[in-house]
């Protein structure tokens, strides 16, 4: 795979400036029912403060991602403004997976807007029926009555792969997610990025694929270079919400048969929705300081993946 004349802009404009990891930091990831979502975000962003050796004074502006359906709050990052520093503060909400979120920040710090960012994810999951939230997501006029929800639409595309691989939703938990990224230089810096979202009707959509992560991947390989994704890269993270997700993501990622796939364990472990792609970028991050390599974060949302997002990083 060949950059052409626009992805080698983009990618030129990547490098300057390089948009570097500096600390990450995570609540535990369980059922709490008696953990208020500020303090599950403050324990989240407290270690990444600490990991990067900074004060909240070394912040510039802030990216979170929640979901008001899933806090049951009109806007979800009102709760968290004072936890995350944003109190008359620059701060941007972004409803859908955090891996999205980091993108967001890396792109206002390559515009110039700021140097140093804060990005967090949260997601109480527990706090009520998350097939009956996911519902909600839905077309109102036609997919909503028929009572459409994230599993069943999990169940239709097994039902189209014809999967042996079992249904299988990963466990609810609650959590939060932080990491700080910064135009300053760090070993563990983003090479590339990439999202999509595919089409809201499921029947205008091909089950058995992805066009949204094939999209979301080709931008991200082309910008940090990546011929052969098998090759080039040492490990990858996947958010398999669902078992059969793994294989599916990792075919259309050329990455089928990888050996370093998932290394956390996946999802399967209960990792909250929302925050499962910022949490891939903690995991991949945690293994390059041990070692030198090249890490693929991925994180997906909606039925049947209908957003995906993938970033590459380098030690």
């Amino acid at each position: 795979m060949h950059l052409n004349h626009h992805h080698a802009e983009v990618a030129e404009s990547m490098n300057a400036p390089s948009i570097s990891i500096l600390g990450v930091g995570r609540s535990d990831y369980a059922p709490q029912p008696g953990i208020a979502i500020p303090e599950l975000v403050y324990r989240a962003v407290n270690a990444a403060l600490t990991d990067a050796g900074m004060t909240m004074r070394d912040v510039d502006a802030r990216v979170t991602a929640s979901v008001d359906l899933w806090d049951g709050l009109t806007a979800s990052n009102v709760m968290i403004t004072e936890v995350v520093g944003a109190v008359m503060q620059p701060e941007s909400r972004i409803a859908g997976d955090g891996l999205l979120a980091a993108c967001h920040g890396a792109m206002s710090i390559m515009s110039g807007a700021y140097h140093t960012v804060l990005i967090v994810a949260h997601c109480k999951s527990t706090m009520g029926d998350r097939w009956g939230i996911t519902n909600w997501t839905f077309d109102p006029i036609y997919q909503q009555p028929l009572g459409l929800n994230d599993y069943y639409a999990a169940a239709l595309q097994v039902s189209a792969l014809r999967s042996p691989t079992s249904l299988s939703p990963c466990p609810p938990a609650d959590g939060a997610a932080a990491i700080i990224l910064s135009s300053n230089p760090a070993p563990i810096t983003i090479r590339g990025m990439g999202w999509a979202l595919d089409e809201h009707y499921l029947g205008d959509r091909d089950l058995t694929d992805s066009p949204a992560l094939r999209n979301a991947a080709r931008r991200a390989y082309d910008l940090a270079g990546i011929i052969d994704p098998k090759h080039d890269l040492t490990l990858a993270e996947l958010s398999d919400h669902f078992a059969y997700q793994r294989a599916l993501w990792a075919s259309i990622l050329g990455l089928n048969g990888f050996p370093h796939l998932n290394p956390s364990g996946g999802l399967t472990r209960g990792v909250p929705p929302f925050v499962a792609g910022l949490n891939s970028l903690i995991e991949i991050f945690l293994r390059l300081r041990e070692k030198t390599g090249t890490g693929l974060a991925h994180g997906c949302w909606g039925p049947a993946g209908q957003g995906q997002v993938v970033m590459v990083v380098k030690q």
